[in-house]
């Protein structure tokens, strides 16, 4: 089940870049990598700040962004032209923007927490 909504993803996030009838699929698939990126904790934590879904939607969003190739290299406007890749690329992978995404929203909680709790010493 995703952690948000196509409501909450116009309305509290609000988001544009996804259509509608595109969302569920990207929502779902953003859920299952924060249960991924969070060992499974984000089925039992208290969203009242809306962070899981925040990390939904923009997970969501890069999920979208890398099924359309990870972003644009070129743009031409009029006559202007702008290129930006040069020689070995600079731009995030595919798991680096996904891990950005969903770092940006929970990275102030303990769900990303990689340690061990509980060894005394």
């Amino acid at each position: 089940m995703a952690y948000t909504t196509y409501e909450f993803y116009q309305s509290g996030y609000r988001g544009n870049a996804i259509p509608e009838a595109d969302f569920a699929r990207l929502a779902e698939r953003a859920s299952e990598y924060i249960d991924y990126a969070t060992f499974g904790r984000a089925s039992t934590y208290d969203d009242t700040a809306d962070l899981l879904k925040k990390a939904c939607c923009a997970v969501a969003e890069s999920y979208q962004l890398n099924e359309n190739g990870g972003g644009v290299v070129s743009e031409t406007v009029g006559k202007i032209t702008r290129n930006y890749i040069v020689g070995t690329s600079i731009a995030p992978t595919e798991d680096q923007r996904l891990y950005k995404a969903v770092s940006r929203y929970l990275s102030r909680t303990d769900l990303l927490y990689l340690g061990v709790d509980g060894i005394d010493t």
